[in-house]
């Protein structure tokens, strides 16, 4: 949630004394100008300030704030000020006319000719009155400075508090005074003086503890004298947890009644023997904490004003709150033992409650939902959205639990179908980095639900982000239930079922669930179907002119609102067609969408996809940087078991691009599921197996993992040669281990085409000595070649035609 750290300031170039923080009030014996310069400096640059002074009589309030003023004014900011009179707490509004008073007539309100105020609702004047201070602070800084405030009708100490609760927003400086020795003062002022101390005002409250001097560099006639002691009830002091010592000498002890000690043992009894209202005050602190003023507290509870006071007075006596301000449980108790005695509903009401009076007092946003997450529902509008844009600023801050925590709050909420969708899918997305497997559920069920006409959009997004996690499974039963009534829509659901379905090796029954392989259309009307017919071309042709082609037709639709997996795909495709720069520019384009979207399955696997093509073109740099961020984005914990092989494979690949054959041969090996076996990225990680043999000068080993990729290969139909050059690569391996019989044979089958009737033709000895020329020609050259980065070469290699000399053409192909 939001931090309430308090901010230091340190005025070093003027008296070098570090300043309490924020929201804690300190004691000063005279004005500090180091104070008043900072709190002008900070808004000159934009930060809202509130400041209130408190003192008993003589001790120079008025003098203070004058020097405040005058300072103020000379910093370039409008000031406008007010005088509390006991004559004036009669007027309505007085203080505030007084204020407004000051602005030029067109920035005042207009008010009614006949009748004034009085023929107003209270809550729009309140209304209007602020909105006129905040509007004159947002168009120049603007100072408010009240003396007296003490003196205040009712009307303006609501204006003073609805302009203090909105502080954040504008560049306006408050500033007030009161008699009194804090926290002994009115119970209007006290709500003042809390509402400053909060954490959404976050201000300064000061307490003068002796006799002030106007005349700026002129020595007190009492300074270097002990200080006088006072009567108990003038006593000065500190309210806060850290005293500063005053410009003019040291500062005695605070003299406000001593709490009762603590207990050794804790009391077992939660309610502390308290009467009906000191208990229920204390019970609305620990719900509300110091999030809302001491009298909405009171509100809370339901107690009436003076109750409200006399309550504190008895809980401050006892110990269980403190003596100082903002109001606060001591360490003697904790919010838990508090409410232990109240049953859930009691509980829940509570806080539903508070909820409602932070809204209606415009809480910020985090603060409030603190008090919505353990409320019950309550089925207002305001709360979904709420609890929505703390998850989504959650989520910005990477404080993904937090997140999850709100979204699962909402959706105890009454919503309409749309409404839970929309909620599903997002605590979908949030809970991938805390628990995926309830992600999983999540997204399923939001495949799985009906959807009405221009809302599959919500079922398609659920699914990309189920196969970018490498959830197949979960997403090939959900989308082989999935129906949408328009055409195309339900010819999208179709290409994302292929496309579930072709990463895998089975295509029989799933778990006991019969599972009917989908058809995919030759002439797509949609993104996603165009980029699965690219994908399809891609690992079943050699045609690299028509693949890239149908990529770049898929890669045609725009990104926003539309499936990434698919186009993460289609991207690839484009990359093994030869055009390698343009997909991975297109790639970088995927990321930045999907890191809009907080989709950090899918910004983790394009890191992935990137990572390569990177080491397709040998810039092994820029490969190492991809698998490197992609396990930033989404850490191995959060992927499907089924991505574990891919990611060991690609840092397997990049160790061997670097030269670094023994850390690779750590690396290749780990237990994993024995499901993963039918998946691609286990195809993947055994060919880069393969590989790392071939560099350790084991070809007998590497000819099996070779084998068996080719297996797997076959078995889909997959024969495109720019996928996996397995048959080259194993032919080699075979040559090194002494079989050239079957070396050639797999060199004479590399070369035939992968379909049509010359795939069936025999094969004569001009087709073998043929093949045995080339391989003999790639063995030679092979010697000059890195062994850690033969997957490079045979790609190359395979482009030049058998019997040639001049040696690889250099050229990008895919993955």
């Amino acid at each position: 949630m939001a931090s309430t750290r308090p901010r230091w300031h340190t005025a070093a170039d003027d008296s070098g004394e570090v300043f309490p923080p924020a929201g804690l009030p300190f004691a000063v014996g005279e004005v500090d100008r180091a104070l008043v310069r900072r709190l002008t400096r900070e808004l000159r640059g934009g930060v809202p300030v509130a400041a209130a002074v408190v003192g008993p009589r003589g001790a120079g309030r008025t003098a203070f704030v004058r020097r405040a003023s005058s300072l103020a004014a000379q910093s370039g900011m409008s000031v406008l000020t007010a005088i509390g009179s006991p004559s004036g707490s009669s007027s309505p509004y007085g203080l505030i006319q007084q204020l407004i008073s000051a602005l030029p007539e067109d920035r005042r309100p207009v008010l009614p000719l006949r009748g004034g105020i009085d023929r107003l609702p209270r809550s729009a004047l309140v209304q209007s009155f602020s909105r006129t201070l905040l509007r004159a602070a947002r168009e120049h800084p603007t100072a408010l400075v009240v003396d007296d405030v003490q003196w205040a009708d009712s009307g303006s100490f609501e204006v003073l508090c609805a302009v203090l609760r909105r502080l954040h927003s504008s560049r306006l400086s408050v500033l007030i005074s009161t008699t009194g020795t804090a926290p002994d003062v009115a119970a209007p002022c006290m709500e003042l003086l809390s509402l400053i101390c909060s954490p959404s005002v976050r201000g300064h409250v000061l307490r003068l503890t002796s006799r002030f001097d106007p005349t700026p560099g002129t020595r007190r006639p009492d300074a270097g004298r002990p200080p006088r002691v006072p009567r108990p009830r003038e006593a000065p002091g500190m309210i806060g947890r850290r005293p500063m010592r005053a410009p003019g000498g040291s500062l005695p002890p605070a003299t406000v009644p001593a709490p009762r000690p603590a207990p050794s043992s804790p009391d077992p009894d939660p309610t502390w023997g308290l009467a009906r209202e000191p208990l229920a005050l204390l019970r609305g602190l620990a719900v509300c904490g110091n999030l809302l003023p001491l009298q909405l507290v009171g509100s809370v509870v339901r107690l009436r004003e003076t109750s409200t006071v006399s309550a504190l007075r008895t809980l401050r006596t006892t110990g269980l709150v403190a003596p100082e301000l903002p109001v606060r449980l001591t360490s003697r108790v904790s919010v838990e033992r508090v409410l232990s005695a109240m049953d859930d509903t009691e509980r829940q009401a509570l806080h539903e409650r508070a909820a409602e009076l932070g809204h209606r007092a415009a809480l910020p946003d985090e603060e409030l939902a603190d008090l919505v997450l353990g409320s019950r529902p309550s089925g207002a509008a305001w709360v979904v959205a709420l609890l929505r844009r703390v998850a989504a600023a959650c989520r910005t801050r990477g404080e993904h639990q937090q997140a999850v925590r709100c979204l699962d709050r909402a959706l105890q909420e009454p919503l309409s179908g749309d409404e839970r969708a929309d909620l599903l899918l997002e605590i979908g997305a949030a809970s991938c980095l805390t628990d995926p497997d309830a992600g999983d559920r999540f997204l399923a069920e939001v495949v799985r639900r009906p959807s009405r006409p221009g809302g599959v959009w919500r079922q398609l997004t659920a699914a990309d982000l189920l196969l970018a996690r490498g959830d197949a499974v979960a997403a090939r039963q959900a989308l082989a239930v999935a129906r949408a009534e328009d055409p195309r829509e339900q010819e999208s659901l179709q290409a994302m079922l292929w496309l579930a379905g072709d990463t895998q090796l089975d295509t029989g029954g799933l778990e006991g669930m019969p599972y009917e392989a989908a058809t995919l259309s030759q002439h797509p009307q949609d993104a996603c179907g165009a980029a699965a017919l690219a994908w399809h071309a891609a690992t079943t042709s050699a045609d690299t002119e028509r693949i890239g082609r149908l990529a770049r037709t898929a890669l045609a639709f725009p990104v926003r609102h539309l499936p990434l997996y698919p186009r993460m795909l289609a991207c690839l495709a484009l990359g093994w067609a030869g055009e390698t720069d343009t997909a991975c520019a297109e790639l970088s384009v995927i990321l930045a969408e999907a890191r809009r979207r907080h989709a950090y399955s899918l910004s983790g696997f394009v890191l992935l996809a990137t990572c390569s093509l990177h080491l397709r073109c040998q810039d092994t740099d820029r490969a190492s940087r991809d698998l490197a961020m992609a396990r930033a984005e989404m850490p191995i914990s959060s992927w499907h078991p089924a991505v574990a092989p891919l990611t060991q494979a690609l840092e397997v690949r990049v160790l061997l691009a670097r030269g670094e054959v023994d850390a690779a041969a750590r690396t290749a090996y780990g237990d994993f599921r024995a499901d993963v076996e039918q998946r691609f990225g286990w195809l993947q990680l055994r060919y880069a197996r393969g590989l790392l043999h071939l560099a350790q000068e084991q070809p007998r080993e590497a000819a099996a993992e070779f084998t068996a990729c080719g297996q797997w290969l076959l078995a889909k139909g997959w024969t495109s040669p720019a996928l996996f050059p397995w048959r080259l690569l194993s032919a080699v391996a075979h040559a090194w281990s002494g079989d050239r019989a079957e070396a050639v044979r797999l060199v004479v089958e590399g070369q035939r085409p992968a379909s049509g009737p010359a795939r069936t033709a025999p094969v004569g000895p001009a087709d073998r000595l043929r093949a045995a020329v080339w391989l003999e020609e790639i063995l030679a050259e092979i010697d000059d070649f890195p062994s850690t980065d033969l997957h490079t070469y045979t790609l190359r290699r395979l482009t030049s035609p058998p019997g040639g000399s001049d040696g690889p053409r250099r050229q990008s192909t895919g993955h």
